[in-house]
């Protein structure tokens, strides 16, 4: 009976965390992205064409350049990440479907390098979602993994790029030092 009211507290936590940290943006990735998409448009000065302009001319000149959104994460990332206690972390992640997908998931296998055996090996799977901004930055997409099977606790990375996620501490600040805490794309 203790194990089941203690693993209820554990998902009652890690929900509510997963609600707070989704709540310090107020925002999904979706609405955010599409907020970002408008608000762009929206930005977009209309320029009057010379008269000697031609229409496709006319509609280049109005159109503004910007850079189009990054791509949420998928596929296999890699890395060996730092570690306080160890030589460090070899880490894979797997990313499947996308921030609409409702079936989005993630595995996540880690082996402590420099630890026994029976420690060395962590291992974990769940969903993942993406927010918008933390405390240093507003416009970061930020990456929540939310495990439901096996050792993990809940975790955030930064999307760096479409090939780097960057992991955070667990108030989904930038960790402070110059150790390698980046995950790769394959």
């Amino acid at each position: 009976m203790r194990t089941i009211t203690a693993f209820f507290i554990l998902f009652a936590l890690t929900f509510g965390l997963q609600q707070a940290a989704q709540a310090q943006s107020g925002k999904s990735y979706e609405e955010w992205l599409k907020e970002s998409r408008s608000s762009s448009k929206k930005a977009t000065p209309k320029k009057t064409p010379a008269k000697s302009k031609s229409k496709a001319t006319a509609a280049k000149a109005n159109t503004k350049d910007t850079a189009p959104a990054m791509a949420p994460p998928s596929g296999t990332f890699r890395g060996i990440l730092a570690c306080p206690d160890c030589k460090g972390v070899r880490t894979e992640l797997i990313l499947t479907g996308d921030p609409k997908d409702a079936n989005r998931s993630f595995t996540m296998r880690q082996m402590y390098v420099g630890k026994p055996d029976d420690k060395s090996v962590v291992t974990g799977s769940g969903k993942w979602i993406l927010a918008k901004g933390n405390k240093q930055n507003p416009d970061a997409v930020i990456l929540q993994l939310i495990p439901t099977t096996g050792d993990l606790d809940l975790m955030y990375f930064l999307q760096v790029s479409e090939t780097e996620v960057r992991l955070l501490n667990n108030r989904q600040e930038e960790i402070g030092n110059s150790e390698n805490y980046s995950l790769r794309k394959l």
